[in-house]
């Protein structure tokens, strides 16, 4: 059952304007706020961003003024909830970290209500999540894996077995080399590697648990390839010649550096990883201050 909440407790429903709408979603006894946004007079969408806070982090608070901008230059549609655990629960894998206990048909119901309102398509959806989000969205790859068109999981504290049931769902996995979630973040990445998944590494030195531009930088250009769209300048669809094939890179994950298929050999299998375009490589490969 979908619950429409409003700003009053006399509303059913809360407009916050033209371009966002927040809802309550209720299944197996969890009642989640959703947040909703989407640019102002955009037509159809292409698809949609999920984006899932910090541990018990309130939906409208992730939909900040940057991932508003890259969801109108690649028109999709965002969406946030706001999950609640008590206690220790989702230390004991009862809470909304694990998908299967609840929060995963949550948010099953809660595209269809995305769908409903603004005729986005969300059979496949990119998700991304910090820290706790990170928690909850490779657990959702991992228990629904034909819903997530992608998904970038940065620094959560402990991750569930990767399967071959991931094998086709690209994936971005990354976390700060001074976070003491390193190597169990590390870890899940290198199992993953072993499976085959299509997933990237990447960690940042003097990083602690915190959320920093070049960590955004990473996410939006590797969901921009996987499922952004930018509107053409001008009326009708793109031609031909207008859509640019991607081009792929091999990247060293000791180094940061990548180099074509010709020089891929160059670059150890263990360390090796496939980057799918030259825009991914060049951001992957960035120095931070």
């Amino acid at each position: 059952m979908i619950k429409r909440t409003g700003c009053l407790l006399t509303l059913l429903c809360c407009v916050l304007s033209a371009a966002e709408e927040q809802w309550v979603v209720s299944a197996r006894g969890m009642d989640v706020p959703f947040r909703s946004w989407q640019a102002e007079g955009a037509g159809a969408s292409t698809g949609v961003l999920v984006l899932v806070p910090g541990y018990n982090g309130k939906g409208e608070q992730i939909l900040d003024a940057r991932w508003k901008a890259f969801a109108t230059k690649h028109n999709l549609v965002l969406l946030a909830p706001t999950f609640h655990a008590e206690g220790k629960e989702n230390n004991e894998g009862k809470g909304y970290y694990y998908p299967e206990q609840g929060s995963g048909e949550v948010m099953e119901k809660a595209l269809k209500e995305v769908e409903k309102r603004t005729g986005a398509e969300t059979e496949k959806v990119l998700f991304f999540g910090f820290s706790a989000g990170a928690h909850y969205v490779h657990r959702f790859a991992l228990w629904k894996p034909q819903r997530v068109k992608a998904f970038v999981a940065y620094s959560a504290a402990w991750w569930s077995e990767p399967t071959a049931r991931v094998r086709n769902v690209p994936g971005l996995i990354l976390c700060g080399e001074s976070d003491e979630r390193y190597a169990a973040t590390w870890e899940f990445f290198k199992k993953g590697q072993r499976l085959g998944c299509p997933w990237l590494w990447r960690s940042y030195t003097g990083t602690g648990h915190e959320l920093t531009p070049a960590v955004r930088d990473m996410a939006e250009v590797f969901l921009a390839h996987y499922g952004g769209r930018e509107e053409p300048a001008g009326k009708g669809e793109q031609s031909e010649e207008q859509v640019v094939m991607p081009v792929s890179r091999y990247g060293d994950i000791q180094t940061y550096r990548s180099v074509g298929s010709a020089e891929r050999e160059s670059i150890h299998e263990e360390f090796r990883i496939e980057l799918p375009s030259k825009a991914v490589a060049d951001v992957w490969e960035k120095e931070t201050e």
